[in-house]
C-alpha cells in the first residue's frame, strides 16, 4: 500500500513537471515583434513597430497582466499556460521645433537647446556625459526619443553643455574635459552658475516663473551631475543613467533621486561595483524617508528589425546588419550580444571584409548602430527603454495616483532565475512591491520560508531544500521554479 502511494505521488509531480515544461502556449504581438510559441516561465522581449518621429509610443493593449511595464515601447513577457495576446499602439504628437542658441553664463556664452510645448508642466534639465556636449541630446537615437515622450507628457526642456566643454580646459585637474563638475558644492562652481543663470534667463523672459517645477536627467557623468544639481538647486526630482552619484549626496539629499543602471556596464567607473552603490544610495535615500527608485536595466535579445529604427536603414538593409552579426559568431544561440561595443569595434578594423553591410552605412547610421548595440547589450549607454518610468517618476515621485497605482497592482508581476535552480534565486521585483512579503511554498501548499522585500532584488538561498517543484508567491501572483 505505502508503495502504491508513493508511486501515485511520484506520477502527480511527474505529470506536473511534464504538463508545465513541455506545453507551449502562443504569444501574439500586434505592431511589434517578439511572438511566438514559449512555454511557462519563459522571459519573452518585446518592442514595439517602428514609429516616426512625428510619434511616440503610447502602450500595450490586451493581455498587459503579464507584461512587465505595460507603457514602454520595449518590455518583456512571463510566460503564463494559455495564450497571450497584446497590440502596440502610438500616438502622434507631431513635428516641433527645439530653439538653439547661446545664453550668457557666468563667464561664457553657453550652447543651449530648449523647447517649451504650450502649458508645460515643468522643465527638465538634460546632462551629457564625460566627452559629450549639448548636441547629443538632439541627434543621438535614444536621447532624442526621450525628449519626443518628455514632449508628448507636456514637459518643457532645457539642455546646455558642462563649463568644461565650453572651454576645453580641464577645471578639476582629473585628466579629462567635457565634464560637469560637482564641487565646489556651492555657489562657486561655475556649473551651478550657469544652470541659474539659464533659469534665470528664462525668468527674465517670462517663459518660466518662480512656481516652475524643475527635474533633471542626466547619462554618465551627467548623471551624477543631475542628482547633485538637482539636491542643490532643491528641484522635484532627479533621474541619472548609468552613474552611482556619491554615498555623500544619498545622505544628506532630500530629492528624490530615480537610477536607471545598465547590469552589464563597461565602464571603468561605473560597471558592477557602481551598479552595487547607486543600489546602496538608493537604499540609503529610502531608509531616510526619502522617495527614490532603483532600476537595473538587462540585456535584450538582437531583432532582424532593430535597426529599422533609424528611418534611414530599410528593412533589408536591417535584416542584413543582424544576419552579419549573427554570422560572424557575435550573438548567442537565443540571438544576445556576446561583446560589447568596443570589442565588435576591433573586430571590424582587424576584419573589415567580414562587415560590408556595416561599412556601407553612413556615419550617422554608424552611430545609431554602435548606440544600439550598446543598449541591446545593457552596456553604458543611454537608453529610452525606461522613459515612460523615468517621466513616471517626474510627475509622480512615489506618490503614484490611486488610478493609475490600482491598475498597476492588478498586473505586477515579478522575476526569478535561475530557474532550474541550485544554491541561490534571484527574484526581481517592480518597485511598488517593495516592503511586499516573498513567500514560498512546496507542491502541497505549505509556506516553507518567507520574508519581506527590502529592495527590488531579492536573493533567496534555498540550498537547504530538498530538490523539487516550488512556488514563489508576492502579493497575488505567483511564479514557479525546479530546485535541483
Amino acid at each position: 500500500m505505502k508503495k502504491n502511494i508513493l508511486a501515485l505521488a511520484f506520477t502527480l509531480v511527474c505529470g506536473l513537471w511534464s504538463v508545465n515544461s513541455f506545453s507551449q502556449f502562443t504569444l501574439t504581438v500586434t505592431n511589434g515583434y517578439g511572438g511566438g510559441t514559449y512555454q511557462p516561465g519563459d522571459t519573452i522581449h518585446i518592442w514595439s513597430k517602428e514609429f516616426p518621429a512625428t510619434d511616440v509610443f503610447d502602450k500595450w493593449t490586451g493581455d498587459v497582466q503579464f507584461l512587465e511595464y505595460a507603457d514602454e515601447w520595449h518590455t518583456t513577457v512571463i510566460m503564463p499556460s494559455q495564450n497571450v495576446s497584446v497590440t502596440g499602439y502610438t500616438r502622434t504628437i507631431g513635428s516641433f521645433t527645439i530653439n538653439h542658441e547661446s545664453i550668457r553664463g557666468r563667464d561664457t556664452l553657453k550652447e543651449v537647446y530648449s523647447y517649451f510645448p504650450p502649458n508645460f508642466k515643468g522643465v527638465i534639465f538634460c546632462f551629457h556625459g564625460t566627452g559629450g556636449q549639448a548636441s547629443n541630446w538632439t541627434t543621438l537615437f535614444d536621447y532624442v526619443q526621450f525628449l519626443h515622450d518628455a514632449v508628448a507628457d507636456t514637459f518643457a526642456f532645457v539642455i546646455t553643455e558642462s563649463e568644461e566643454t565650453t572651454t576645453q580646459i580641464d577645471l578639476n585637474s582629473n585628466g579629462k574635459t567635457n565634464q560637469w563638475n560637482y564641487t565646489p558644492y556651492n555657489a562657486t562652481n561655475v556649473d551651478f552658475a550657469n544652470i541659474q543663470a539659464l533659469i534665470d534667463t528664462f525668468k527674465q523672459r517670462g517663459i518660466t516663473n518662480a512656481s516652475t517645477n524643475y527635474f533633471s536627467v542626466g547619462m554618465s557623468n551627467g548623471g551624477g551631475f543631475s542628482a547633485t544639481a538637482a539636491t542643490y538647486f532643491n528641484w522635484s526630482a532627479a533621474v541619472s543613467y548609468c552613474a552611482q552619484a556619491g554615498n555623500t549626496l544619498a545622505s544628506v539629499t532630500t530629492v528624490p533621486i530615480q537610477w536607471c543602471m545598465a547590469k552589464y556596464d563597461n565602464h571603468p567607473n561605473v560597471g558592477a561595483a557602481g551598479n552595487a552603490e547607486a543600489l546602496a544610495n538608493h537604499n540609503t535615500i529610502v531608509s531616510r524617508g526619502i522617495c527614490s527608485r532603483y532600476f537595473l536595466f538587462d540585456h535584450s535579445p538582437v531583432y532582424p528589425q532593430r535597426f529599422m529604427r533609424s528611418p534611414t536603414v530599410t528593412q533589408t538593409k536591417s535584416n542584413n546588419l543582424f544576419l552579419e552579426l549573427q554570422n560572424n559568431n557575435l550573438l548567442s544561440a537565443d540571438k544576445y550580444l556576446l561583446y560589447a561595443t568596443d570589442t565588435i569595434g576591433a573586430r571590424i578594423q582587424s576584419s573589415p571584409s567580414s562587415y560590408p553591410q556595416f561599412l556601407t552605412l553612413s556615419a550617422t547610421d554608424r552611430i545609431f548602430m554602435a548606440t544600439q548595440v550598446d543598449v541591446m547589450y545593457s552596456g553604458h549607454q543611454f537608453f529610452c527603454d525606461y522613459d515612460k518610468r523615468t517621466l513616471e517618476f517626474f510627475n509622480y515621485q512615489c506618490a503614484i495616483p490611486t488610478d493609475i497605482l490600482d491598475f498597476r497592482n492588478d498586473i505586477l508581476d515579478f522575476k526569478i532565475q535561475p530557474n532550474p535552480v541550485n544554491d541561490v534565486l534571484s527574484i526581481s521585483i517592480p518597485y511598488e512591491l517593495v516592503g511586499e512579503e516573498v513567500s514560498v511554498y512546496d507542491l502541497s501548499g505549505r509556506k516553507i520560508m518567507s520574508d519581506k522585500a527590502v529592495r527590488s532584488n531579492v536573493l533567496c538561498p534555498i540550498s537547504n531544500i530538498t530538490s523539487g517543484i516550488y512556488f514563489v508567491k508576492i502579493r497575488n501572483n505567483t511564479r514557479k521554479f525546479v530546485k535541483q
